[in-house]
């Protein structure tokens, strides 16, 4: 048996492979912010070029990787904050130490699943959460601090986009909003951003919104006070100016808790969350993404899409069917920032 941990940073991604039963290392590399697809095709190879099965293990704060090594056929586990040492200021825990918690206590962790991903085992407490912040968020609403929706009267929907910018992806669904001449919002992860500058600009340069998606897409409630600003922070530092809005801040999985929305309120950001969620992340299949948007779009309607995170190729296919059943119903789309000036 082999395992292996995957660590992010500021500047890339980190991969230790340690053997059964000693825990030496037999394999160790570092991959920068643009690296995703390297870093998959080299654990990949691991596991193809060897007997042994390869179980990879990240933390609760990653969830930039799980979905596409899930789809190479990679073993993919998560291991919580209470299972490991305390992180750095900024980043996970090292590559090493995840590799061996997955060595020495493998049970414990949480074997992801595509249909659940990185949240696997931990749905029930995300709801729950969400569940615990509905007056808070209903204040913020009123104050400006938070958009669901826009109004009901009008209709205009906006189309989001979560985890890229993507270097196949997110081109494509560029490519298609082009075609639609649709302008869209992208909730863009740093540590991706960082990687594809050149994406960046070019959902600028095609008339788009930029938004704040955190660096490294973790689970909100896991994080401290300052992990959270400096995950805000640092992806802020990465949205060039101009586009709309980059204070527009989108939580990951929607995780929230009462103190972390007033946390986002401090910071200066309006959280944007939305009420069309068609799970194209699952992979149910282009039909079925196009279904559950147009049975749940009304007037003011936000959307949830994923331009990154893993194989988004079905939510290309599904896009033209339904931008077109939209303007032919007699929707205007805009970005979220305008829908909220309405």
């Amino acid at each position: 048996m082999l395992y292996g941990g995957i660590a992010w940073n500021g500047n890339g991604y980190n991969v230790r492979v340690v053997d059964e039963p000693d825990g030496r290392e037999v394999a160790a590399e570092e991959f920068p912010a643009s690296g995703r697809s390297e870093l998959v095709d080299y654990v990949a190879a691991l596991q193809g070029g060897r007997d042994e099965r390869l179980c990879l293990v990240i933390d609760s704060s990653n969830g930039m990787l799980d979905g596409t090594l899930m789809a190479a056929g990679l073993d993919v586990y998560r291991a919580d904050p209470w299972q490991l040492p305390a992180p750095p200021e900024f980043g996970s825990p090292a590559a090493g130490e995840l590799a061996e918690i997955a060595r020495s206590n493998l049970p414990e962790l949480a074997r992801l699943e595509i249909g659940t991903g990185t949240l696997t085992g931990r749905l029930t407490e995300l709801q729950k959460g969400i569940q615990e912040t509905w007056p808070t968020e209903m204040a913020m609403i009123g104050a400006g601090h938070c958009i669901a929706h826009g109004s009901r009267r009008e209709k205009r929907l906006a189309l989001t986009f979560d985890d890229g910018p993507h270097p196949l992806f997110t081109d494509r669904v560029l490519e298609v909003l082009r075609r639609y001449e649709v302008p869209a919002t992208f909730f863009c992860v740093g540590l991706h951003a960082a990687g594809h500058p050149e994406i960046v600009r070019r959902i600028l340069d095609g008339g788009h919104a930029l938004g704040n998606h955190t660096w490294s897409h973790p689970y909100l409630p896991d994080l401290t006070k300052d992990g959270l600003a400096e995950q805000v922070a640092r992806t802020a530092r990465q949205l060039p100016a101009g586009g709309g809005a980059p204070a527009l801040f989108r939580p990951p999985y929607g995780s929230r808790s009462p103190d972390i929305l007033s946390w986002l309120v401090e910071l200066g950001t309006t959280t944007v969350l939305w009420d069309v969620e068609p799970f194209d992340w699952a992979l149910p299949g282009a039909g079925v993404i196009a279904e559950r948007v147009l049975a749940d779009v009304r007037p003011g309607s936000v959307i949830l899409l994923h331009d990154g995170g893993g194989d988004r190729s079905q939510t290309v296919a599904a896009l033209p069917s339904i931008i077109e059943r939209l303007l032919d119903d007699g929707y205007e789309f805009v970005t979220v920032d305008q829908l909220a000036t309405r």
